[in-house]
């Protein structure tokens, strides 16, 4: 199973985290998360970051999910990427994180295609989604 770990600003993770346990009525196995905040030095998190992959890595790679791209915690995380070991995604939202939950058994290359592609999918204005069935318009 590939192991997940959630790196974001504040309590980005956490939040998401406790949501994906909401949802599946259950607390999910090899998951993490670290909340980077800007009062602490950015140094400090390499060491912690990787003590985290380390633990999560069970043989089949460990699945990043940061927040926003070129931002502190994916700029850490930029170091710490190892090709099929450690690999690293933005842009993280609940249905990615849900899609990640439940396809951890894939490799850690596909896991990351059906999350990218799950996560974008599932992103929609509401008021003009072709699928909206509200006949009330």
């Amino acid at each position: 199973m590939v192991g997940i770990l959630l790196v974001t600003h504040g309590d980005i993770g956490l939040a998401l985290y406790n949501s994906a346990i909401h949802i599946l009525g259950k607390e999910p196995n090899n998951i993490d998360y670290i909340s980077i905040n800007s009062n602490i030095d950015i140094n400090s998190y390499e060491k912690t970051i990787q003590e985290k992959l380390n633990s999560l890595d069970t043989g089949k790679g460990v699945l990043v999910m940061s927040d926003i791209y070129g931002a502190t915690p994916t700029n850490i995380l930029k170091k710490l990427i190892y090709p099929k070991k450690y690999e690293v995604i933005t842009g993280i939202n609940l249905p990615m994180l849900m899609q990640a939950l439940t396809s951890r058994a894939l490799a850690l290359d596909d896991l990351i295609k059906i999350c990218l592609k799950y996560g974008k999918e599932n992103i929609f204005d509401v008021n003009n989604d072709d699928k909206n069935t509200n006949t009330n318009n």
